[in-house]
């Protein structure tokens, strides 16, 4: 090793002192090199640990010792030099001094880095082992990527075309990009995740597509039947918004009023939907579905629509039966709660806000001294008091449980 460049550097000793000379290069490099290769090992590590925390105090103690370390190398590579023979001013060859304060040095710092390494044992553990880890979740990631793309390739052209699938296969491809760029540890563990889910969801579209005509048929006949269902209870909104006029006043019903549009606008995009899902479900079975479930979109609301109507008179008809007994329930709760505030010294925090609910109650009463009473409002703002009334209460009690 030391002794193929330190033949032409002792001119004028003796052989004894050049063979203990070239012992003692020798004993140097090798331990240069161990320091070397403990230095690589920690570097890795604190690499690692910083990535998972910037901040992390690891890496300012760890760079004391990597300075010192350049300094070795320095003072190593002008000890291990090889002289240049047509140089005029020949460097002196290393004395035994030299070489003995370079490997003390080294000797140092491999202490040094050792109680660095104990010191900070558990970060370091923890940040290779999530180092490790990532590893393998990148190397999963890839795998199944050019994995779920292959199965695509085999696929028939039918099925490559279809839009879930091409989304899908686009999705896989931009994750191996963004995989590939991926900096940190942290952004390498969620772009090998997203990578995984990816293609899973895209073995999954070309596993699928085979079934998606049927399905899409399927599909397209659920939404249909349901259509049928709310297009024939729509038709009882015109006598029960009449019904409604008849035996309440107008406000009681007034944002009613539109309802009936609202319902028919959203059957006639429905049924739109649904023949543009039938047109599709033979060529794009995918595209199908997806008409289809907006078709549903506008069946839920105007299922929202119906339901408001026809379900209106029942408390409407209750409240109106015994408007002081709906009262007298709320009522008893706002004391129940006040109660409960007076009992555990909870009334500067919640007195007032108590008080405002009776307020409440009082001008929800005032909602049927008119010529028409608005059994509706008078219903709405009672729930609305009995709803913050329960909200105080369960606050009140989380209150108590923290103290």
């Amino acid at each position: 090793m030391a002794g193929n460049f330190v033949r032409r550097m002792f001119g004028g000793r003796t052989r004894a002192q050049e063979s203990r000379t070239r012992e003692q290069l020798d004993a140097l490099t090798d331990k240069f090199l161990d320091s070397e290769r403990q230095l690589s090992q920690i570097d890795i590590a604190v690499g690692l640990a910083r990535q998972l925390d910037p901040n992390t105090r690891t890496t300012r103690d760890w760079q004391s010792l990597r300075d010192r370390q350049l300094q070795i190398v320095t003072e190593y590579l002008r000890l291990t030099a090889t002289p240049d023979p047509g140089a005029r001013d020949r460097t002196p060859p290393p004395t035994a001094a030299e070489i003995a304060a370079c490997t003390t040095a080294i000797d140092a710092l491999s202490t040094d880095m050792s109680g660095f390494a104990q010191h900070h044992h558990d970060e370091l553990t923890a940040a290779s082992g999530a180092g490790s880890l990532a590893h393998q979740e990148t190397h999963r990631a890839r795998v199944a990527a050019h994995e779920s793309l292959a199965q695509l390739e085999r696929a028939p052209d039918g099925i490559r075309r279809l839009r879930s699938v091409e989304s899908a296969a686009r999705t896989v491809r931009e994750g191996l990009s963004r995989l590939e760029v991926a900096a940190t540890l942290p952004e390498r563990r969620r772009a090998a995740a997203a990578l995984s889910a990816n293609a899973h969801r895209l073995r999954a579209a070309v596993t699928e597509a085979v079934t998606l005509p049927e399905q899409a048929d399927r599909v397209i006949r659920s939404v249909e039947t349901r259509m049928s269902a709310i297009g024939n209870r729509a038709g009882a909104l015109p006598d029960a918004l009449s019904g409604l006029l008849r035996e309440f006043s107008s406000a009681c019903s007034a944002d009613l009023r539109d309802n009936r549009r609202e319902v028919d606008r959203h059957l006639t995009d429905a049924r739109d939907d649904v023949e543009q899902a039938r047109r599709h479900v033979r060529t794009d079975p995918d595209v199908a579905i997806e008409d289809a479930g907006r078709a549903r979109e506008h069946l839920d609301s105007a299922e929202r629509a119906v339901d408001q109507v026809l379900d209106r008179l029942r408390p409407l008809r209750d409240v109106r039966a015994d408007p002081a007994g709906h009262e007298r329930k709320v009522r008893f709760r706002l004391r129940d709660a006040q109660q409960f505030a007076v009992n555990h010294a909870l009334v500067d925090d919640w007195g007032s806000v108590l008080d405002a609910q009776g307020d409440r109650i009082d001008r929800a009463t005032t909602l049927l001294t008119r010529i028409h009473p608005d059994y509706w409002a008078y219903w709405t703002e009672l729930r609305a008091a009995d709803a913050r009334i329960t909200e105080i209460i369960d606050r009140m009690r989380g209150q108590l449980a923290k103290t």
